[in-house]
């Protein structure tokens, strides 16, 4: 039916797909318009990390401290959502959560404190 299509027959699509419960959808008339289908989680579990060789960040965007194996240095991780951190929702542009400059620099900040 498809290449009979493209070969200019007329195809009635719908006696094609009676009964079969497909239906018409409309596409995106710009390419790179989209929805996001991100599962929505609860808010983020609090576990033991140094259960899995981390250590605490003792701060309110980081959650944890892992020393690098065979060099000098630490690496610092978190977690930000809108679920943990409900402040990021003041913070957007053209639609879109972008995290502050000010949190970037505090981040920078926290990481030269742990490494003096």
């Amino acid at each position: 039916m498809a290449e009979a299509y493209v070969g200019g027959a007329s195809v009635d699509w719908s006696t094609v797909f009676q009964g079969t419960g497909a239906r018409q959808v409309g596409l995106p008339t710009y390419a790179f318009q989209h929805q996001h289908y991100w599962i929505k989680t609860p808010s983020p579990a609090v576990g033991d990390v140094t259960s899995a060789g981390l250590g605490s960040a003792d701060h309110p965007l980081l959650g944890a401290v892992v020393g690098l194996a065979g060099v000098d240095g630490v690496l610092l991780t978190g977690r930000l959502s809108l679920v943990s951190h409900g402040w990021l929702a003041d913070h957007v542009v053209w639609g879109v959560v972008v995290v502050p400059g000010a949190a970037l620099v505090e981040l920078v900040l926290r990481a030269g404190d742990g490494v003096g």
